[in-house]
């Protein structure tokens, strides 16, 4: 994995069947295979996305043996996450 999954919510809501599955297929494989996903087209404001990249980066700013208490066996691991954490200011940027 070399960036975060991104799914587009206006496809989800854009009435086009073959759209909304796309979303769909997209999200469920996100969650699946790395937890979390990035969301575009939302209707949050800008502040509230600051905040959000704000507290996922306090998340990884915790020592290791914090963060391996959060691990869920079978998703992911250690790699991944700190593969994440590398990307998050990049993706940032993108999602702003």
């Amino acid at each position: 994995m070399n960036k975060i999954p991104s799914v587009n919510l206006a496809d989800f809501l854009s009435g086009d069947q073959t759209r909304k599955q796309k979303f769909i297929d997209e999200i469920g494989h996100a969650y699946e295979n790395i937890g979390f996903v990035a969301l575009r087209g939302h209707f949050l404001d800008t502040e509230l996305v600051e905040s959000l990249y704000s507290e996922i980066k306090n998340f990884f700013d915790l020592p290791t043996e914090i963060k391996e208490k959060y691990e869920i066996p079978g998703i992911g691991g250690k790699e991944d996450m700190f593969l994440l954490e590398k990307n998050l200011q990049k993706e940032k940027k993108k999602a702003i």
